[in-house]
């Protein structure tokens, strides 16, 4: 996807790396921080540390890239202790489909499975599928299957987002830094957050405080990403940028509606 193709092909790569909330594994930086919070540290010390359920919601995020506009809509429920991700969203020239579910398990995510579809003058797409009891996650990327060990704290690069919001609420204090393992493809990587200072942001839904963080690159004169999550809205993302050499992609919430009753 990197052999430009017009304007649709950097727009399908900068979207598809953003919106599902990961950057290529092979570009971030695993040095240790003085004050980090993995997703195995999200439980407590000892893993006993009960979280609340995530809520559920769904949510209508703009986003632009290259002069062009797509409307994604996301949407997180849940059916018994199951929790289903999704993301839609298309226009003349993407087409993107992307879902996850998962369980929440001792204050952390446990996938089960990831599918991933976007179509535009090619299609692409990603599955992962979680089998502990065969000890397995086996990962799909273009085209080619690749079988790693389970872990229980490894996630799909979509849930990651998730992981994120869950470690926020179940901390006592957002974290200097937030590290997570996630499959791609043929890779299991580490992936960092850095905090930066708090920001209050305006948008659709009126002025909102926020914590914000950036991800950690090894090359970050090329590459760059930013995130805005809101404490008052349980940490759903409502902003976030992405740069990838000249182009930037942004993306800002436009809508909410909470599917719970709280």
């Amino acid at each position: 996807m990197r052999s430009g193709i017009g304007h649709s092909t950097p727009l399908i790569q900068l979207l598809g790396i953003l919106l599902c909330f990961q950057i290529n594994s092979s570009v971030w930086a695993t040095d240790s921080g003085d004050s980090q919070v993995s997703a195995h540290d999200a439980g407590g010390a000892d893993g006993a540390k009960s979280s609340a359920p995530l809520r559920t919601f769904e949510a209508i995020y703009k986003t632009s890239a290259l002069g062009m506009t797509l409307d994604l809509k996301r949407s997180l429920t849940q059916e018994g202790d199951i929790y289903t991700l999704s993301s839609r969203g298309k226009n003349m020239l993407i087409n993107m489909n992307e879902s996850a579910d998962f369980r929440i398990v001792q204050g952390r995510i446990e996938g089960i499975r990831f599918d991933s579809k976007v179509k535009s003058l090619k299609t692409n797409k990603r599955v992962v599928r979680f089998d502990e009891s065969t000890g397995v996650i086996d990962s799909m990327k273009r085209g080619d299957w690749t079988q790693h060990p389970w872990e229980p704290n490894v996630l799909d690069r979509f849930s990651q987002q998730q992981q994120l919001r869950l470690t926020l609420i179940d901390a006592d204090e957002p974290p200097e830094t937030l590290d997570f393992r996630v499959v791609d493809g043929p890779k299991v990587s580490d992936k960092r957050w850095q905090r930066l200072p708090d920001e209050v942001i305006d948008t659709p839904l009126g002025q909102i405080s926020t914590v914000k963080y950036k991800a950690v690159h090894t090359n970050p004169d090329k590459r760059a990403s930013e995130i805005w999550l809101a404490p008052a809205l349980d940490y759903l993302m409502v902003k976030t940028i992405h740069v990838e050499r000249s182009s930037t992609v942004k993306v800002a919430i436009k809508s909410l509606n909470w599917l719970d009753a709280s």
